[in-house]
């Protein structure tokens, strides 16, 4: 009878898991390219490993590569001066580096393990600004509204949704 008892309560509260899980418990909110652009909500250390997969051929010319390449700026991989939005070669082999050095498959292609691992370094420090901490340096995000805005350095001090499928002209 005991056994019972045990088997009827383990069976409660798994229905109850998921009932929650079915009705929008306590699962994940889940992003990717489709939304548009980087996107993040709640803990920001959780943001970016569920994102699209940015490549020479998958994104490639989007303020989404230019958010990539300020994470290999402050990682000391590029410079300022290299962020141009396009994932091309210099930025391939920067991520390739980036993924050696991270204990990564060095595939060149940003997707869910890269970018779940570069998220790890993300602090957020109130009022939309989120930092990615490198091994050479910050850079500097803005987070609102579930959207990610970047800042470009080469031609203008200004922010950026890091959409996707676009990229700012002065990029």
């Amino acid at each position: 009878m005991k056994r019972l008892k045990g088997t009827a309560v383990s069976t409660a509260l798994i229905t109850a898991a998921v009932m929650l899980g079915a009705f929008g418990g306590a699962a994940p909110a889940a992003a990717s390219a489709s939304a548009g652009y980087i996107s993040g909500v709640d803990a920001v250390t959780d943001d970016w490993g569920d994102e699209g997969t940015l490549s020479t051929t998958s994104y490639a010319n989007s303020s989404a590569a230019g958010l990539w390449q300020q994470v290999l700026v402050a990682d000391g991989l590029m410079s300022n001066l290299d962020v141009d939005c396009s994932f091309g070669p210099k930025t391939e082999a920067a991520t390739k580096t980036w993924q050696s050095r991270n204990g990564l498959t060095a595939d060149g292609r940003v997707g869910p393990l890269t970018f779940g691992k570069a998220d790890n370094r993300l602090t957020d420090q109130g009022g939309g600004y989120v930092y990615y901490h490198g091994s050479n340096g910050v850079s500097a995000f803005k987070r609102i509204n579930g959207q990610y805005w970047t800042l470009f350095y080469n031609s203008y001090d200004t922010w950026s949704v890091a959409y996707y499928n676009s990229k700012p002209s002065w990029c």
